[in-house]
């Protein structure tokens, strides 16, 4: 029997119980390290609390570390799910459904070509990305969308988001490594790694894990978060289709529209990119947009009845790649933020690397541009 782990001293302490919170505490928890899950609100309140669960691919060309780095998690996430729903019994919604996305003009079907000759490099065997004229999904898939064909790959995925984040609660609460306290609220956080609590309570952490997506910024730097990241308002919808579909039906992409089908048999559609709102957490006229935009794109929403409207911020690192490594001048210290709209496809290996950091290493394949030793000045601390 192992030691229950202290709540005041863990060996690390995660601050945000979203996606990115909770497979670092699995991931440390497996390490047999003792973790204090902290989230100010409830686990997987936040942005992770949508209902999309799109896990797609960037296109194959231009190709990266960072791309390379999500091809993997893309990858790796089946097994990883697998291990989940085998030890806690529950579905995380998980299907590879590929994806299609209509080609709206000539330079359009140019370019997608390309992307197909891509996949045939970087993609591995039975990943494949087509240019078809046919329409592969009739009744899911609209023929008045397919004006120059449309792109079909076979890599993309789909999870619910809130099934995932369920089953990877129920395995750290059965686990005896880790402690979580919901409605607490990080005030800051010291040189040393001392936490210090709304209640004017401290926490002193190993190591302290910062994975609290928009509220990651203020801790990082509370004079001026913005210069570390921002946060991009997310609007989506999910219905209950007159008919059933199959739940299996590939991920439409147009336009910045997503529909996709859920294990549930009902269909999530979403979602907007809003850089300015004044309401984080409600919806509006631009969820309807979305709404109209999703039904003209898939016939089986024809009739639809709307279940639930949601609305939330997903964390944006400033220059976009996600941040992952050790704070700069507080080396007790690591980031795992900004992991924007590819979250639940690298939240895992992201886990893996900032846990690897807080036991001492520097793991391989993460991508440079993701340290923040390379994207962040040394740290200042008041009276420093």
């Amino acid at each position: 029997m192992i030691a229950a782990p202290n709540p005041s001293a863990p060996d690390i302490a995660v601050i945000g119980g979203g996606i990115v919170g909770l497979w670092y505490a699995r991931v440390a928890a497996q390490h047999g390290a003792r973790v204090l899950l902290i989230e100010k609100r409830t686990i997987a309140s936040g942005a992770s609390g949508g209902m999309l669960g799109a896990l797609m691919p960037h296109q194959p060309t231009g190709w990266n570390a960072k791309k390379q780095f999500q091809l993997d998690g893309l990858l790796s996430l089946p097994g990883r799910v697998e291990a989940l729903e085998a030890e806690t019994g529950l579905s995380c919604g998980y299907g590879r459904t590929g994806r299609l996305m209509p080609i709206g003009h000539a330079e359009k079907r140019r370019q997608s070509a390309q992307w197909a000759d891509g996949a045939t490099v970087h993609w591995p065997d039975g990943c494949a990305w087509t240019v078809e004229d046919a329409n592969p999904a009739p009744g899911w898939l609209t023929d008045a969308a397919l004006t120059h064909g449309v792109n079909r790959d076979t890599l993309s995925a789909r999870i619910d988001p809130r099934r995932l984040t369920a089953a990877l609660r129920a395995a750290l609460e059965t686990d005896d490594h880790v402690t979580i306290r919901e409605n607490t609220e990080v005030a800051g956080i010291d040189a040393d790694g001392t936490l210090t609590l709304e209640d004017d309570d401290t926490i002193n952490p190993g190591v302290t894990i910062i994975a609290a997506g928009i509220g990651s910024f203020p801790l990082i730097d509370p004079e001026n978060p913005a210069r570390i990241g921002r946060g991009v308002k997310g609007q989506g919808a999910l219905l209950q289709p007159a008919h059933p579909i199959d739940p299996l039906s590939p991920i439409l992409y147009d336009k910045g529209v997503y529909v996709i089908a859920h294990e549930s048999g009902r269909i999530a559609v979403g979602s907007t990119s809003e850089d300015a709102f004044d309401a984080p957490d409600t919806t509006d006229e631009k969820l309807e947009a979305i709404i109209a935009q999703a039904t003209a794109l898939c016939p089986a929403l024809e009739g639809a009845t709307l279940v639930e409207r949601w609305a939330g911020i997903r964390p944006r690192a400033e220059g976009r790649e996600p941040l992952v490594g050790p704070l700069p001048g507080a080396s007790s210290v690591v980031l795992a933020t900004g992991g924007f709209k590819i979250s639940f496809a690298i939240a895992h290996l992201m886990a893996d690397a900032a846990v690897g950091f807080a036991l001492g290493g520097r793991p391989e394949g993460l991508p440079e541009a993701f340290l923040p030793e390379h994207r962040l000045k040394r740290r200042r601390h008041p009276g420093t």
